[in-house]
């Protein structure tokens, strides 16, 4: 019974693979035939700020979507979601809602706690990084040396 679990399983995670890098496509598609309609047309009312944060935000929806894709690789390789990818498609999603965000629609209560659940990703992804061995805890490396060199001098 649990092979075929496992089997129903690893069909879903070919299935949302292809869906997922079939909407990626079509979303880049999108994106390239704005950027050339704009250029064709009228470049001056095409890229106004407006339009370009526009566009900067449909450039984020796509780069999340290939980490997500990038997770369902991940998972289905070695069967286990890595935590740290996951970290970094919330990061990804929430500055991505920074760049898009229109400031005066929305109080600053509402900017404060992104700004909170920001700093909690990236306090997270620091200590993910620290604890895998792969990087300083928040850039601090250069405390330890210091503090290791200024312990063996006389």
């Amino acid at each position: 019974m649990l092979k075929y679990v496992k089997l129903l399983q690893k069909a879903i995670i070919f299935l949302l693979l292809f869906l997922m890098s079939l909407i990626l496509l079509v979303a880049t598609i999108n994106v390239f035939l704005t950027i050339v309609t704009g250029l064709v047309m009228n470049p001056l009312v095409a890229f106004s700020a407006a339009k370009l944060q526009e566009l900067f935000g449909l450039f984020l929806v796509i780069l999340i979507g290939i980490e997500l894709l990038d997770t369902v690789k991940a998972f289905l390789k070695e069967e286990m979601v890595h935590v740290e990818i996951v970290v970094l498609v919330a990061i990804i999603a929430i500055s991505r809602k920074v760049i898009v965000w229109e400031f005066s629609e929305y109080n600053i209560m509402q900017l404060f706690g992104l700004a909170a659940m920001l700093l909690a990703l990236a306090l997270t992804y620091a200590i993910i990084k620290r604890a895998s061995g792969r990087g300083p805890l928040l850039g601090l490396s250069w405390l330890r040396s210091e503090a290791g060199s200024s312990d063996k001098q006389p």
